[in-house]
């Protein structure tokens, strides 16, 4: 196992240079958080990446690969995820995540953002753009929760009929069975990569638990969405076993200014399952709104 976590995070480091971040620590009262910045100069426009919940930055290394040439991107290992330390006694509700990201940006001394966020990233996203409208240029939103989908998803169903969050497995198997539901076009993974994710994502339960405990049904946007003024992409895979794609209709028809695709192959993880698709149409968006 110990032969599978070195490789692995040799792998991460390769496309992690591959695609021009270079890791860095903020420290932003009483929380350090570490994230990736690219080389590119300031004087391009500002991209922040947000992952979801049970994710961290790394999932972002091929998106930005094929954005970074345009692009000054920031993406963050979010309160309690990746190389952001948990902390017990902190509060991890989809505003205060919101907050975090602010004083982030803020830090940085940038001003404003075009935001992606992928599930709940997308809802930390959404909270950003609702709350710090002044600082968000474009809004897209990859399979986002924070809405109540009129249909339950399959891993919803699970949770209401059984008490069992599939988020949180117990085994090497239950992750497997987890990441099945995850992705409907997923890449290959060598079995070696696969346990050492398994390992490490068992072995995060506890923190997981007390973050999902705090977002999981609340702060959600339904009655909000006409408050958040920024242009805005919508994409969902009608595969997504995790948030059901009937919650698309209720974006499409709450945010004022809201375009949406809807792909009929792909599963909760469009930027992952096929990333070209995915940020080909993040980055038609993106000059769309800059024109």
């Amino acid at each position: 196992m110990a032969f599978g976590h070195t490789l692995t995070a040799k792998l991460v480091n390769f496309e992690r240079k591959s695609a021009g971040l270079e890791r860095k620590t903020a420290k932003l009262d009483g929380l350090e958080m570490v994230y990736y910045e690219n080389n590119t100069t300031r004087d391009k426009p500002t991209l922040v990446l947000v992952h979801g919940y049970t994710a961290d930055k790394t999932m972002w290394h091929r998106p930005a690969k094929l954005l970074a040439k345009d692009y000054h991107i920031i993406i963050p290992d979010m309160a309690g995820h990746g190389e952001t330390r948990y902390n017990p006694k902190a509060d991890y509700r989809i505003p205060t995540q919101a907050d975090w990201l602010a004083k982030l940006l803020k830090d940085l001394g940038v001003k404003k953002i075009h935001i992606v966020g992928s599930s709940m990233g997308g809802f930390i996203a959404a909270t950003f753009a609702k709350t710090y409208p002044q600082q968000t240029l474009s809004l897209s939103l990859l399979d986002p929760a924070g809405i109540t989908s009129p249909e339950p998803s399959d891993i919803q169903s699970v949770f209401e009929q059984t008490g069992r969050n599939m988020f949180l497995p117990q085994t090497i198997d239950e992750f497997k069975e987890f990441m099945g539901l995850v992705m409907a076009k997923p890449p290959f993974t060598p079995k070696f990569i696969l346990n050492a994710m398994a390992h490490n994502h068992i072995s995060r339960c506890a923190p997981y638990t007390h973050i999902f405990d705090d977002f999981f049904d609340k702060d959600f946007l339904e009655n909000d969405l006409g408050k958040i003024k920024a242009p805005t992409l919508l994409i969902w895979g009608r595969k997504d076993q995790i948030l059901h794609v009937s919650a698309a209709a209720i974006w499409q028809d709450g945010l004022p200014n809201c375009q949406t695709i809807i792909w009929d192959d792909l599963g909760h993880v469009p930027s992952f399952e096929d990333t070209k698709r995915t940020i080909g149409a993040v980055r038609e968006f993106l000059n769309s709104v800059a024109t």
